[in-house]
């Protein structure tokens, strides 16, 4: 049994004004709530579960929040803004900033470009049928080329 005197705090607000059922049934059955849910790779129910508990639960803080940079910058000048980054990743493809050794020059090629020194270390070769050039100074044509005694 219950003290007299006992405060029983009040339910929490909910924006639902009807049974969590009913929405619960609408939601699932709603074709713009199942592409959402198609297009974050989640199951159709997990969704309209998330949906529900953020209906049910107004005041619970979301899981993501997207702060202007002007305030992010006000609350610590050392945040990068989305412009210092995306400067910071066009240095790094432009080869200014090196991340990784092998975007360096190893001192034995001769190749000047940035995108010579990529295809190398992604191994970018021709593909399988397709014709590779000969090195220059040597002859193409297999009869042409001189054989020496195989030895064993």
């Amino acid at each position: 049994m219950s003290d007299k005197n006992e405060v029983v705090p009040p339910p929490a607000p909910s924006r639902l004004k009807r049974p969590v059922e009913v929405v619960r049934a609408e939601l699932l059955a709603d074709a713009d709530v199942k592409q959402q849910a198609e297009m974050l790779k989640l199951p159709v129910e997990a969704y309209v579960e998330k949906i529900l508990d953020y209906a049910i639960h107004p005041d619970k803080p979301p899981q993501l929040q997207i702060i202007p940079d002007e305030e992010l910058k006000a609350r610590d000048p050392k945040i990068a803004t989305v412009e210092e980054i995306g400067t910071h990743l066009q240095k790094i493809i432009d080869g200014e900033i090196v991340i990784s050794p092998a975007q360096q020059r190893d001192g034995f090629s001769s190749d000047k470009s940035h995108d010579q020194r990529y295809s190398a270390a992604l191994g970018s070769a021709p593909k399988p049928g397709e014709p590779v050039a000969p090195k220059p100074g040597t002859p193409s044509d297999p009869a042409v080329t001189k054989k020496g005694p195989i030895r064993g």
